[in-house]
């Protein structure tokens, strides 16, 4: 449970990567790993090879709070120094608060095609994370369980939901109806490393008219499984995993070209599940729904000890672990691989310059997040690809994204964000980077699908 919790709070709080950096790079035609995102999208070269360990490397965040331009209003001068309002930075999280993460990360891809056709092979790593917490979470923390919140009841049901893996991807895709419409698709065997699962997260608290004192009603089951690296640990479990953690993926996608100047396109990805059975674990409530009292901590149990660490965290972690009534296994469980899907359409202004809209969406917890991007896409000769875009995130409207990719010779060299200027005005909810370095030969006759 502990590592659960930590791994958790890390995933929410620590802003190293920040949304989805691939609405931009969906409509760089010459970049071949939009097929990840789009199977059907051939890119413009006959084939190519990436550079390995370089040719994606993906870093994206999604937050529905914590913006830093947010943070620093609650942040009151006092003297020389300034002090945190905790009311003000209580209404960042009015609804709660919802954070998305991922890492992906290419080793091997290569493409090549046969007249209509393309096929591709790749190996990926890859992470994502999906972290949810509720309202009444930050109401009871910010506000504590005194004044208007005696005797109101608070729902702390959270959601905890991460998956690494390594995925062997095959794909292909090929051109019908005489080149106006291309489908694709990319078959995967997954390997899972590790995975955390919400499958069950009712938990709620009531307070009571006695000070510190709460009634506690929980139904909970996080299923976890994490690598343990030690002396016995091969290189062929750091490179492939273990065969027991394993599964199937599928991406699937679509382009149809209207006329000359409109064509649409569609797309699944990471359809799929992963089934775990080694280094597994079950942590659930043993009585469910079942009320228990919980009266607080005192505050001097957390003092700090001769070595100047703070004591009192594993009592607090043994008293929780009771009132939630916690237990554990080694039940195995099934893990589904974070599905995400686009829509899209172009508009050809001429042979070299489009304009294109495209919708994004994912589920999690029984909640849909959504994007709409706006691009403007040119191509300059064959040397460079320059791509703008705005898209409107739920929650976040200024998003201003950039692409560019370079081709000198046989190197390609590309890079693309969401949301440019995240670093100029503050707005830390939406940022994200995808770059890589690919060996790209030859051009396909119709560049214009």
């Amino acid at each position: 449970m502990r590592k659960i919790v930590l791994l958790g709070f890390i995933i929410a709080f620590l802003n190293i990567v920040q949304a989805q950096s691939n609405l931009t790079l969906y409509n760089m035609k010459a970049v071949p790993q939009r097929l990840a995102i789009n199977p059907a999208m051939a890119p413009t070269c006959k084939w190519y090879f990436g550079t390995p360990a370089l040719s994606s490397v993906d870093f994206s965040f999604n937050s529905s709070a914590l913006a830093l331009n947010e943070l620093s209003s609650s942040l009151v001068p006092n003297g020389d120094k300034y002090t945190l309002d905790m009311t003000k930075l209580s209404s960042v999280f009015d609804n709660g608060a919802s954070i998305r993460t991922g890492l992906n990360q290419e080793w091997i891809n290569l493409g090549f095609r046969i007249r209509k056709s393309m096929w591709t092979l790749s190996i990926n790593e890859k992470i994502k994370s999906r972290l949810l917490v509720p309202t009444d979470f930050f109401k009871l923390v910010f506000e504590g369980n005194g004044g208007a919140n005696v005797g109101e009841k608070f729902d702390l049901g959270f959601g905890i939901d991460l998956i690494h893996s390594r995925e062997f991807a095959l794909g292909f895709n090929r051109s019908f109806i005489n080149d106006k419409l291309r489908l694709g698709g990319r078959f995967k065997y997954v390997i899972g490393l590790n995975a955390i699962q919400t499958e069950r997260n009712d938990i709620s608290f009531t307070t009571t008219n006695q000070a510190f004192t709460y009634r506690v009603k929980s139904d909970l089951k996080i299923n976890s499984s994490l690598m343990e690296l030690d002396s016995n640990t091969t290189l062929n479990d750091v490179l492939f995993g273990n065969p027991k953690n394993s599964g199937f993926g599928i991406d699937m996608g679509a382009q149809l070209k209207l006329n000359k100047k409109i064509s649409l396109s569609a797309s699944v990805v990471d359809l799929g599940i992963i089934h775990w059975k080694e280094n597994t674990k079950s942590t659930f409530s043993s009585k469910p729904n079942t009320t228990y009292e919980y009266k607080g901590m005192d505050i001097q149990e957390f003092s700090k000890d001769s070595s100047g660490r703070i004591s009192g965290f594993q009592s607090f972690k043994d008293t929780l672990v009771d009132v939630l009534s916690l237990d554990s296994s080694s039940n195995l469980f099934t893990t589904g691989l974070l599905g995400e899907f686009y829509v899209g359409a172009n508009i050809n202004i001429t042979a070299n310059h489009n304009l294109g809209a495209l919708m994004y969406g994912s589920f999690y917890q029984k909640e849909f997040y959504p994007a709409l991007t706006l691009s403007w896409n040119s191509q300059f000769a064959r040397v460079l690809g320059l791509s703008v875009s705005y898209t409107l995130f739920k929650e976040s409207f200024m998003n201003v994204g950039f692409g560019a990719c370079l081709k000198l010779g046989p190197e390609q060299f590309y890079i693309s964000t969401d949301n440019a200027l995240g670093s100029i005005n503050n707005n830390t909810r939406n940022l994200g980077v995808h770059f890589g370095w690919n060996h790209t030969f030859g051009k396909k006759k119709n560049t214009k699908l």
